[in-house]
């Protein structure tokens, strides 16, 4: 499989396609990385660190919005997910971490009547949740990854979905966690209406 570089920012979060992450750059080995990426239009990687360290899939970003950049260098972006990557290798050039990196290719994908399956429980749970203002922008979707967007993950759940390289197997985590979710909403639901 072929590898190539790629700088990367270990955050204690996780991106994916479609995703977007709100930054405050104030380190100067990041406003560095950032200067370059907005200048050059190129991609970095954001890859989850915890105390175990770096995980071994990350997902490759683009700088989609800059909000405001200070006299100082420090930067307010906004980033947005491209490619799961998973990490061959990775060493330090000038306090930056640079990963040998491979993008992912799924090797199972999810039918037209699975993923509708799955929108209908997402839907479900929005409208559980009084989140109806945009709901045909809801509605268009169709990337699993689109459905994460407006929902709040687990990190550890975030980051299980992009190391799968199944979408049937990201559906299905996912599918548990809509189920789940509607059954929490319904139960908060029943009990406001037997209190009395």
């Amino acid at each position: 499989m072929d590898t190539m570089e790629l700088k990367l920012f270990p955050l204690p979060l996780v991106s994916y396609p479609t995703k977007r992450v709100p930054l405050h750059i104030f380190e100067d080995r990041y406003k560095t990385l950032i200067s370059e990426s907005i200048k050059h239009k190129s991609e970095f990687g954001i890859i989850y660190h915890s105390a175990e360290g770096l995980a071994l899939k990350g997902c490759s970003v683009k700088v989609t919005e800059v909000i405001e950049e200070y006299p100082d260098g420090r930067y307010d972006i906004i980033t947005t997910g491209q490619k799961i990557f998973k990490l061959e290798n990775h060493y330090m050039v000038k306090d930056i971490h640079v990963g040998e990196i491979s993008f992912q290719e799924d090797n199972e994908s999810l039918s037209e009547i699975e993923f509708e399956g799955l929108k209908e429980k997402y839907l479900k749970l929005l409208i559980a949740l009084g989140e109806t203002s945009h709901i045909e922008y809801h509605i268009s979707k169709n990337s699993i990854f689109e459905l994460l967007e407006s929902i709040q993950l687990p990190v550890v759940l975030e980051q299980q979905i992009i190391s799968t390289e199944s979408e049937r197997e990201r559906a299905q985590i996912l599918e548990s966690f809509f189920k789940a979710a509607l059954n929490n909403s319904s139960g908060k639901t029943n009990q406001k209406k037997f209190t009395s």
